[in-house]
């Protein structure tokens, strides 16, 4: 899956936790809502609910996307909880995924190409069926990732994939998976059968 060169760009993570009021001592965890223009799921509430409610050291980057309902709901949920920052829709994806240490997402396959060349583990959320189910079902497989199934509860799995022997065993193996020049040898190849 190609995706933007700027993923291989050598951030600075304490600049970008700075520009977005982020600690260096908490586990930072990135969710992104899923789905524009109204096809977010409702439970992405309850995820951003249950995020709001956890008391361990971690900090949430909630992204809501060019939703503006789940935006201005995110918010809601999120005031007065110092912990968590809520972003519209952005162009900083690539320095977000840097300093992050687990990505909450539908597994489209964009974005978990993008998790896997930043070396970031996924909690899979809301795959639609078919490509996005097999897309769980292999990240799974290949342990760079934990599905949150219908009848698992986000706490329980949160608490197993952020020990940190599991996240750093999960965050080890993206690193066998993830390619973050695969434009390049996307391009590469096609020049070659060109030839």
């Amino acid at each position: 899956m190609p995706i933007s060169q700027r993923f291989l760009e050598d951030f600075d993570k304490k600049e970008i936790k700075k520009e977005f009021g982020l600690k260096d001592n908490l586990k930072t965890i990135l969710f992104f809502a899923g789905g524009r223009m109204g096809l977010a799921r409702k439970n992405i509430f309850e995820y951003m609910q249950t995020l709001a409610n956890i008391k361990e050291n971690i900090q949430i980057v909630a992204v809501s996307g060019k939703n503006k309902k789940v935006y201005e709901r995110f918010k809601q949920i999120a005031e007065n909880k110092e912990n968590i920052k809520v972003l519209e829709f952005t162009n900083k994806v690539p320095e977000l995924m840097r300093i992050s240490d687990l990505v909450i997402t539908k597994p489209g396959g964009i974005t978990s190409s993008e998790a896997l060349a930043s070396n970031v583990p996924i909690l899979a959320i809301n795959p639609i069926p078919g490509q996005e189910e097999e897309n769980a079902e292999f990240l799974e497989e290949n342990k760079v990732a934990i599905w949150l199934k219908p009848k698992d509860k986000l706490q329980e799995k949160l608490k197993e994939v952020l020990k940190d022997k599991t996240l750093n065993n999960l965050k080890e193996n993206t690193k066998k998976l993830g390619n973050a020049n695969s434009a390049k040898e996307i391009c590469e190849n096609i020049l070659k059968t060109m030839v």
